[in-house]
């Protein structure tokens, strides 16, 4: 596994520049994120520009109704508004569970940690299968309902994680088998976010509600609230807002897709403050390959003039460590290999 920048204020220094180096390839500053529809015959190739100039987009015709996202966002306050005793009965191990303000252990001297809690829940832990039993759902009695509608959104986002699977193939010129065949069956971890009001007066230079940082895994999907805070730097180094849009979710590259594509896909930097006067929720969908899934460069992605330029990586190994130092000190790690890109 490849060493990990902790740092997690990569975003300050003044040579940052999110820019990939990859020969041959025209990255356009946008101000405003694409808007595509993922049922429409041309979305491969929006879905690949989109991918090559920024790494994230908003997506139409995903299939999830408003009043379902509306719904589960608002489960999501309800767990968040339980006490932390609470909270901290279902607190993070193995892949499953909460993590709360700080992460799972205090952060190191001089660091202030992001400020949000969050619950994540896999795909396999919600679906009777022998993992199950490691994983704990809240209280029934004080969420009642809980479990099952989000169990239902989880089971129904495997078939949302093998049409996007079948849509980025296509996108970069294979067959839509390609992923599943060369990988397996993509998963899924669904996560709330809750994010508190911030006074800018009171945090610290470094904090976030959600600091700077890439996505580990294949790609992601987030539906947020009404109230924005996210933001992801364009290809000019400069930040812009992915304010909400009704009816759409947020896609955007994780750094196994950016890793299998050679840097043809961005897997971008990105960050939340929430600076309203509200508390903010939102539900984000990681994808990924299976756990024993070996992560090479696409053959459309490479030739002799632009040679693979990293060595293959075990799935479970690259995202686990980022991952797990993330949960260590309450803000999110950033491999080297992805933070040489943006300086």
């Amino acid at each position: 596994m490849d060493r990990i920048e902790n740092d997690g204020d990569v975003a300050t220094y003044a040579d940052f520049d999110n820019r990939y180096q990859r020969p041959g390839t025209e990255r356009t500053s946008l101000a405003r994120l694409p808007l595509i529809d993922l049922a429409s015959p041309g979305a491969a190739q929006d879905i690949r520009k989109a991918c090559i100039d920024i790494g994230f987009f908003y997506a139409t015709g995903h299939g999830v109704a408003r009043s379902e996202v509306a719904t589960l966002i608002e489960w999501g306050r309800r767990f968040f508004a339980l006490p932390r005793a609470a909270k901290d009965k279902l607190l993070y191990a193995e892949g499953c569970g909460y993590v709360p303000p700080g992460g799972l252990t205090p952060v190191k001297p001089g660091q202030a940690p992001d400020i949000k809690e969050r619950l994540y829940l896999a795909r396999e832990f919600a679906t009777g299968s022998d993992a199950a039993a490691r994983h704990r759902w809240p209280d029934e009695a004080a969420l009642p309902g809980f479990r099952a509608a989000v169990t239902r959104f989880i089971d129904r986002s495997v078939a949302l994680a093998q049409g996007m699977g079948r849509a980025l193939a296509q996108s970069l010129g294979l067959d839509a088998d390609y992923f599943e065949r060369e990988y397996g069956p993509f998963g899924a971890t669904l996560v709330f976010n809750y994010y508190p009001p911030l006074d800018p007066a009171t945090i610290d230079r470094t904090q976030w509600s959600f600091s700077p940082h890439t996505d580990y895994g294949a790609f992601t999907f987030v539906f947020q609230d009404e109230l924005g805070g996210l933001q992801v730097r364009n290809a000019a180094g400069q930040w812009i807002d992915v304010v909400p849009v009704p009816d759409t979710m947020v896609f955007n590259i994780g750094d196994l897709m950016a890793l299998a594509t050679n840097d043809l896909y961005t897997s971008n930097l990105h960050r939340v403050m929430n600076f309203n006067t509200r508390e903010r929720v939102s539900l984000t969908l990681f994808i990924g390959p299976p756990t024993t899934a070996e992560i090479r460069c696409i053959e459309t992605c490479q030739s002799p003039d632009n040679p693979p330029r990293y060595a293959p990586v075990n799935s479970d190994e690259y995202t686990r460590a980022l991952i797990e130092a993330y949960h260590r000190t309450g803000r999110p790690g950033i491999a080297a290999q992805t933070a040489l890109r943006f300086r």
